[in-house]
């Protein structure tokens, strides 16, 4: 879907004289020209956009969705259509998405052109696969796509307007290759020295992009700072702003003064929930605020395999002994004032796509007596103030990251409401290394990403259980449901997206029926700006994988 510049004039209804006619209201045009200076929190080792240097989202943010083409991307409330690059996106109704073999059929704009003028083609995608199969070495190491991009057995460039990408099956996640949240399309003729067949691009592109596909070129790249220029030459909604200038801001209380001050316009900052975390802008002179979900959920996860947690009921009491809008209203409001408890099926969130038209774990309230009920049928002794079976006390051992001001006080919050309902929460920390410590885990606390196009078969397929013999599997929590699994593989290999979407209801609801584990909330998002320096549809990509910089081509100069 290509997106429009702004609405320059507006008509209001209202009515003059006696002549019953609307009147025109005419908003001022938004100003073409000037610079501006953006705040980044974090910065890259390097821009390669294929190598691992370069994976760090704010790499993403500051340089490459905005110089480079990319195939299919995601619209303000995360759904999959086609970028300014492409004709119309691919599917089954018009021929672009066939399913035996499966091949996707990218019908190229015949606007859409490099910043040199030449047009971008079928090749172009070509050269893109063989540079992610074919980038490795010191110090960055391969393509950190590669395993994603090895599920493509050719790109049939014959025609420049047309590339047909063919696969070694069903590859679900089609539209985050050769565009989507990260990837994008390389420029082929850049690179006239390096083989065509087998592209090693491990040493390109770490301080520059000398090319673009975007509404912006990169003039300037280093550890200090990130200037891009508008490209006249985009075929998509042209920056109205001459230059912006992206500045490293890591210490998040300078980050702060800088915005208060003026000297940067706009600010993406990770809601920090510290001692420290005092800074509140809200009511501030000339500071413009956005608010909403983000990315990352949090969420309580049991673990199925380890007493008492592989008894469902104790699952099922566990759900309604924690008091999960407690958390909302002691702290997550603070960032976000119409946060809700999240009760999304795994891994969906109710701002990215339709995957949360279903609320599954709705049904989990916090109900103390209930949660004592549950155990009473399932033979513990809830008279006094923690439940017992057999002379021991109903005992689970909570772990999350202690370092992690955020994680603590849930934690304990959570624990101390848990008494209430005969549960003792043993608080417990991980420490920073999680990884593959999880199965070890009984009831642990941490985030996981919200994704557009959710598939959970990787985190709770029964064949993905590590084992002593085979640890790499990631269903850490040892959840095993042969109908659930079922239904996940089918939903993977389906092409149309409202039977897919029907399967995943599904699945949703099989977690939730199974007291899978629980979802907490959803991660703040919070964009802010000067509202004296900067104008247009700010924060339109608040909670987008994009980030909030990504429509930057549409903001401008107030005045």
């Amino acid at each position: 879907m290509k997106r429009s510049m702004l609405v320059l004039f507006l008509v209001a209804a209202a009515c003059t004289g006696g002549e019953g006619k609307p009147r025109p209201t005419l908003h001022p045009r938004p100003r073409v020209g000037g610079q501006a200076v953006f705040g980044a929190e974090q910065w890259p080792e390097c821009i390669n956009p294929i190598t691992i240097c370069a994976a760090a989202a704010w790499a993403h943010y500051t340089v490459l969705q905005h110089v480079l083409p990319r195939a299919m991307e995601l619209d303000p409330k995360g759904n999959f259509v086609a970028s300014p690059l492409l004709a119309d996106a691919p599917t089954l109704e018009n021929g672009g998405l066939t399913g035996n073999p499966f091949t996707v059929r990218y019908h190229i704009a015949l606007t859409a052109l490099w910043d040199d003028d030449t047009r971008i083609t079928s090749a172009d995608f070509d050269f893109t696969w063989r540079a992610i199969l074919s980038t490795e070495g010191k110090p960055y190491g391969p393509a950190y796509r590669r395993d994603e991009y090895r599920h493509v057995i050719g790109v049939d460039h014959r025609d420049p307007e047309v590339a047909v990408i063919r696969f070694d099956g069903i590859y679900r996640d089609w539209p985050d290759l050769f565009g989507g949240q990260a990837d994008y399309i390389i420029k082929a003729s850049a690179f006239p020295n390096v083989d065509q067949r087998r592209p090693n691009l491990e040493r390109a592109m770490r301080d520059s992009i000398p090319f673009s596909g975007g509404p912006f070129k990169l003039l300037e790249w280093s550890p200090n700072r990130s200037v891009l220029v508008r490209n006249d030459r985009y075929f998509g909604s042209r920056a109205l702003l001459d230059q912006v200038t992206f500045l490293p801001t890591m210490i998040q209380p300078e980050e702060y003064e800088w915005l208060q001050s003026g000297r940067i316009a706009a600010i993406f900052p990770s809601p920090g929930f510290g001692s420290d975390d005092t800074v509140d802008l809200r009511g501030s002179p000339n500071i413009g605020i956005r608010e909403g979900d983000g990315l990352y959920f949090e969420a309580l996860w049991f673990n199925h395999r380890m007493p008492p947690l592989d008894d469902a009921m104790v699952r099922e009491a566990l759900m309604f002994a924690i008091d999960r809008q407690s958390v909302i209203d002691s702290f997550i409001r603070r960032w976000n004032p119409r946060a809700e408890v999240l009760n999304c099926g795994f891994v969906a969130v109710a701002s990215l796509g339709p995957w949360c038209r279903i609320h599954s774990f709705d049904r989990f309230v916090f109900d103390p007596q209930r949660a004592r009920a549950i155990l009473d049928q399932d033979g513990y002794n809830c008279s006094g103030t923690f439940c017992s079976k057999h002379g021991r006390r109903l005992e689970i051992t909570y772990s999350t990251n202690s370092s992690n001001p955020r994680r603590l006080f849930t934690q304990r919050l959570l624990a101390d409401k848990a008494i209430e309902a005969g549960f003792f929460l043993r608080r417990a920390d991980f420490g920073q290394s999680l990884f593959p410590g999880l199965r070890s885990l009984q009831l642990a606390d941490y985030a996981t990403t919200a994704q557009p196009d959710p598939s959970v078969t990787e985190m709770f397929g029964c064949d993905q259980i590590p084992t002593d013999t085979d640890p790499y599997g990631i269903n850490y929590i040892g959840w095993c449901d042969p109908e659930a699994d079922r239904l996940m593989r089918l939903a993977d290999r389906e092409l149309d997206p409202a039977k897919r979407l029907a399967l995943m209801d599904q699945v949703y609801e099989l977690e939730a029926r199974d007291f899978v584990s629980l979802p907490l909330y959803v991660l703040p998002a919070v964009t802010m700006w000067r509202t004296d320096h900067i104008a247009g549809p700010i924060g339109l990509f608040n909670s987008s994988p994009y980030g909030t910089f990504f429509n930057m081509n549409e903001w401008y100069l107030p005045g």
